[in-house]
């Protein structure tokens, strides 16, 4: 009785948190219960909960800049706006996909390439909101993030040929193993049968021997 009160309890406190409390909720546990260390969810969490407090920084500059004017950012600035509300949502998505797959992603090349556009998108949704602000500042930022981003397209192409190469060479290499490891049990038959030859004819030479002697004995 007291383990039904408390399962009708528990489910009146779920029905009565609205869906996004439940949705967060249910997000943390599939975050606590990954497979990944302890390091490596805490310097994740901390990647991405900066970002999105730069990223609520920079909105609310944003606000106070266009508060006593006329025109909107929208108007002024129409296509970075248009961007920003993009990559916004490629962060988002990847970022949700990364939360429910990790696990089932462990050690693939899909996971190392979303979680770089997670960031790489992240970083260029804050940069776009920086040519609104600084200029100058978004600039620079823009052009480490192209950076960046050429940098990480080269590593993962190199990587793959290397992948490749190595594949090939695998491959190649199995047969001159085989023949290599048959050559040897062919060498090792000929030289044990070689040395089972001299035995045999020593022995027959000391049987020989033996019976000259006896006859000499009976004469």
């Amino acid at each position: 009785m007291v383990a039904a009160n408390e399962m009708v309890a528990a489910n009146e406190m779920v029905a009565a948190k609205p869906p996004v409390a439940i949705a967060r909720e249910r997000l943390l546990q599939l975050i606590m219960s990954s497979s990944t260390t302890a390091m490596d969810t805490t310097m994740y969490t901390a990647i991405h909960g900066g970002m999105n407090s730069v990223n609520a920084a920079l909105l609310t500059l944003l606000q106070l800049k266009y508060q006593n004017k006329e025109i909107s950012p929208f108007e002024e600035h129409g296509t970075i706006i248009l961007l920003y509300i993009l990559t916004s949502v490629v962060y988002s998505t990847v970022l949700i996909a990364l939360l429910l797959r990790a696990q089932q992603l462990q050690g693939t090349l899909c996971l190392a390439t979303l979680e770089h556009i997670c960031l790489l998108s992240g970083a260029l949704a804050c940069d776009l909101l920086l040519l609104i602000l600084a200029p100058p500042l978004g600039y620079f930022l823009l052009t480490l993030l192209a950076f960046c981003g050429v940098l990480i397209l080269v590593i993962a192409a190199i990587s793959k040929k290397a992948r490749d190469l190595i594949r090939n060479v695998s491959q190649r290499s199995s047969p001159l193993n085989q023949a290599h490891s048959t050559a040897s049990v062919c060498f090792q038959n000929v030289s044990q049968s070689m040395d089972g030859v001299p035995s045999n004819h020593n022995s027959t030479d000391q049987g020989s021997g033996h019976h000259t002697t006896t006859a000499t004995a009976d004469v």
